[in-house]
């Protein structure tokens, strides 16, 4: 079988030479326009400029990295601040339930025991709550509401205790402050001149006693002893809830004492006998104020609220430090001992609109840490301490939670603030600049230096094409033979 291929030679060869031709005559057109319009500027730019715009590009991005990584910062500061402000919002939510607790019950007028014991055990509840939160509140594995990023204070002493300082404080000295005392806390006390006989027993003497506005009359007994009837004075006192106790001695003189130190504490009483309280019959007499403590912290005078001694709010370093000092006597050379403080709080570098740190100190909100300077009759040193066993103790409770829920709230504000104001508007400002930049500074080449570039490659393949057509047209018909063959 054989293969005709018409190779048409003499017109191929006519073809390549007209082509031949057109692509000289193109070329000299190509030259002449060359000569007539250069080169483009904007190519030249392109070339000469793109390693300094690089350059700018690569500045701009690490700002926007930098600025990125303070919002990231900021954020996490938010995320601290805002799991404080939730878990404190739980422990405000569980005093007011308490707040209301002690109402209903000071408000009774029948004692029901079932039912105060079912009030005692969801007051326990409440305080769980407190405790559960104090404890538990935490970010990564940094606990928040436990002290351990607050101010912590030792003190170092006899009859010295450390109570609380300004959140705001700085770290005391290696050596600390050293506390001085010069007067001692007292408490108000009234001492009759006559002793108590059994002819006065048994005439049924009267006594009176008023204390806070509120009046009780006391009655003996005929042909009760005298010791008996002391204890039953005593044993009434205690009943009725008043805040004063009796110093017993050996020749029956009637002594009265207030169970709160200080001078805002006082009381008044009389006697039918006079001389037994009062100096005339039935003739109210007050006792003597009690002595605030007085003293020094670090060598700045200080004032003195029952036996807590406090800075000055404006004092440098120490403002609102308190100690409690309980010993009956000034101590030798009048120096009770010092106190040491460590400032733990978190550190907040906010450097937008104007660099500075932020400090926030977090107390513990443990209930044995909650309202420890609150002066009551029922001695209540803590929130953890409160109950309802009588009303007394009802009433000094409320005082206890009171003070909580001040300390609290206090702290909350003091949180929000830091979010709302402080982080919050670092965080707009890092915002609005990261923004700014990525707006006024593109990264990316702009539209003129892109169509420069776009053109320069259209340019390029269009001179690719005509040389790929340029080989086609110098095929050699030969080539396909030996492919056959």
């Amino acid at each position: 079988m054989s293969i005709n291929i018409r190779t048409n030679i003499g017109p191929t060869m006519r073809s390549l030479s007209e082509q031949g031709t057109f692509r000289n005559s193109m070329y000299q057109q190509g030259e002449e326009k060359k000569e007539k319009k250069p080169t483009p500027a904007t190519l030249a730019v392109v070339k000469d400029d793109l390693p300094v715009h690089l350059m700018k590009n690569e500045k701009i991005r690490m700002q926007s990295a930098g600025l990125q990584n303070e919002i990231s910062h900021v954020e996490e500061d938010m995320s601290i601040v805002q799991t404080v402000a939730r878990a404190l919002t739980h422990v405000e939510n569980s005093l007011i339930q308490m707040h209301e607790l002690l109402v209903i019950v000071s408000n009774e007028s029948k004692f029901n025991r079932a039912i105060r014991n079912a009030d005692q055990a969801e007051l326990e509840k409440l305080i769980n709550q407190i405790n559960k939160v104090a404890n538990e509140t935490s970010y990564g594995h940094h606990s928040l509401l436990d002290g351990s990023h607050g101010v912590r204070g030792v003190a170092t002493g006899e009859f010295l205790e450390f109570v609380r300082m300004n959140p705001d404080s700085t770290t005391s000295p290696l050596s600390g402050y050293e506390v001085l005392i010069t007067e001692v806390a007292s408490r108000s006390e009234l001492r009759g001149i006559r002793p108590l006989t059994q002819a006065m027993v048994d005439n049924e003497e009267s006594l009176i006693f008023e204390e806070g506005g509120i009046a009780n009359r006391f009655v003996t007994q005929r042909g009760v002893s005298v010791p008996k009837t002391f204890q039953q004075l005593s044993s009434w006192i205690s009943d009725r809830e008043i805040p004063l106790e009796i110093i017993r001695n050996t020749n029956h003189i009637l002594h009265f004492r207030h169970l709160q130190y200080g001078s805002v504490h006082s009381f008044g009483a009389s006697s039918f006998t006079p001389g037994l309280i009062s100096l005339a019959s039935q003739q109210l007499v007050f006792a003597a104020h009690g002595v605030d403590v007085k003293g020094f912290i670090n060598g700045i005078p200080c004032f003195g609220h029952g036996q807590f001694l406090s800075a000055p709010d404006e004092a440098e370093g120490i403002g609102k430090l308190t100690v409690r000092y309980f010993g009956n006597e000034v101590p030798a050379d009048k120096i009770a001992g010092t106190v040491s403080v460590l400032q733990n709080g978190f550190q907040f570098q906010i450097g937008k609109p104007v660099w500075h740190v932020e400090q926030l100190s977090l107390g513990s909100i443990h209930a044995s840490d909650l309202g420890k300077e609150t002066e009551n009759v029922s001695g209540f040193q803590s929130l953890q301490e409160i109950d309802l066993r009588s009303v007394q103790r009802v009433k000094d409770s409320l005082c206890v939670v009171d003070k909580s829920m001040s300390e609290v709230s206090a702290v909350k504000a003091r949180v929000e603030f830091v979010c709302g104001e402080t982080l919050k508007s670092s965080m707009q400002h890092l915002q609005q600049e990261h923004n700014r930049i990525i707006v006024s500074h593109p990264i990316l080449e702009n539209s003129g230096k892109a169509m420069a570039f776009a053109e320069l490659t259209k340019n390029i393949i269009t001179e690719n094409s005509g040389r790929s057509s340029m080989a086609q047209a110098h095929q050699n018909p030969k080539s396909v033979l030996t492919l056959l063959k």
